[in-house]
């Protein structure tokens, strides 16, 4: 569908050379945005107040109220955007990019606000029923600035697509509930022509629950976004594919995300053959840290795992562990397999990886069923395992224990 304003104004500000969701543009996106809902949002407020005022109504009133707020707001995204794409500095090495975050929570804290104080003048308005006057004249008002209101959410969600904005897409669907309030408007102007005095609070209240909404929605995500919230299962799945397709990697584990606004980092672990070079081993995992860069566009850090894949009993206890994480339901993989010793009994050591909703306090179980298949399966062959149990996503320093396993009595 094409949108020829839209169109227009981003071909006077977007870099050509550069996708949209670059950093540069994803600044000149917001900035356009938070500049376009600004000026909408403060003639709409300015006419629906003028209108409530006319006619009476407090939900009409609360509607202004809500488009003051988005003025507000939208002043908010464009502060966000500028103060983010200040370069880091000697405090800030990563740069300023979770400011992106700090504008949504501000941006969600005033909804919340306005939410509360909207609903209380409903309450009051139900508790004191006053007729509301709605002529044609009114009502054809009302509905033009329901038309401006759509054009701003679909500008805002088109913007928010193409920049991959977390701000400008809480700001578009804020301006599509802003549709659905004043919808209610509409309901409570017309209601009031019928003699409906009390559904001018309802319809306020209506409003208001709008309003609490998108706050609490969007201050959740922000809120996640500063405390660092687990990455997308499906970067993770792609960063698996990108590195497991290099040649010399055995495997990839303890991928680590870290986002800073729009600039992310990624570490993670490859495994290689022991029997290489340090050089060589250096050598693929500079080539995984490209590919990940040139794939992703983030900052990669690789650690090497040397792994010995030639002892005679690796490959056999690699097969029995492989299904057996396959079957037990808080495990999801395993990874740094190593055999030790000539003869049996071998002594081994690996680390478990839990899902992200295993409770910390079932490590002791998971232990106790990885023995017991250890016991059952390899008796007499295996004197020491030491095992480790991580999350998929783990913050905290993984604890590895030791266990002696004594052979089965013959009897």
């Amino acid at each position: 569908m094409s949108y020829p304003v839209m169109d227009f104004l981003l071909r006077r500000i977007l870099d050509p050379t550069s996708a949209p969701d670059s950093s540069e543009n994803r600044t000149r996106i917001g900035i356009l945005e938070g500049w376009v809902s600004t000026v909408v949002s403060l003639a709409l407020c300015l006419v629906k107040g003028w209108l409530g005022l006319v006619s009476g109504s407090v939900s009409l009133l609360a509607d202004a109220t809500n488009n003051l707020t988005d003025m507000g707001s939208s002043v908010v995204v464009v502060l966000g955007f500028r103060w983010s794409r200040k370069p880091s500095d000697e405090e800030h090495p990563f740069g300023h990019g979770r400011i992106e975050a700090v504008a949504t929570l501000v941006l969600s804290i005033a909804l919340l606000v306005v939410g509360f104080e909207v609903a209380k003048s409903g309450v009051v308005r139900l508790l004191n029923p006053q007729p509301v006057d709605a002529p044609t004249w009114l009502l054809v008002a009302v509905g033009t600035t329901v038309v401006l209101k759509v054009w701003l959410a679909v500008f805002a969600r088109r913007l928010a697509t193409l920049s991959k904005s977390h701000v400008l897409e809480a700001d578009a669907w804020n301006h599509f509930f802003d549709v659905l309030s004043t919808l209610l408007v509409v309901v409570a102007l017309l209601g009031s022509r019928m003699g409906w005095t009390a559904i001018d609070g309802w319809m306020a209240i209506g409003v208001a629950v709008f309003i609490l909404a998108t706050g609490v929605k969007f201050s959740r995500e922000a809120i996640d976004i500063l405390l660092g919230k687990k990455p997308d299962t499906e970067e993770v799945s792609a960063i698996h594919k990108v590195v497991e397709s290099i040649d010399g990697v055995l495997g990839v584990h303890e991928i680590m995300v870290h986002q800073y606004g729009d600039v992310k980092m990624v570490s993670f672990h490859v495994e290689v053959d022991a029997k290489l070079t340090v050089i060589e081993a250096h050598d693929i995992a500079e080539v995984a840290e490209e590919a990940v860069e040139m794939s992703m566009r983030w900052r990669a850090v690789a650690h090497v795992d040397p792994v010995d894949r030639s002892h005679p009993f690796f490959k056999e206890f690699h097969e029995v562990l492989t299904r057996y994480t396959e079957t037990d339901s808080d495990l999801v993989n395993f990874h740094d397999l190593r055999v030790e010793g000539e003869g049996e009994p071998f002594t081994i050591s690996f680390d478990l990886v839990t899902g992200m909703g295993t409770p910390k306090e079932h490590s002791d179980t998971v232990y106790e069923r990885v023995l017991k298949m250890l016991s059952a399966r390899f008796s007499g062959r295996v004197s020491v395992a030491e095992i480790g149990i991580e999350a998929s996503v783990e913050s905290a320093p993984m604890v590895r224990r030791r266990f002696d396993l004594v052979p089965a009595v013959k009897k």
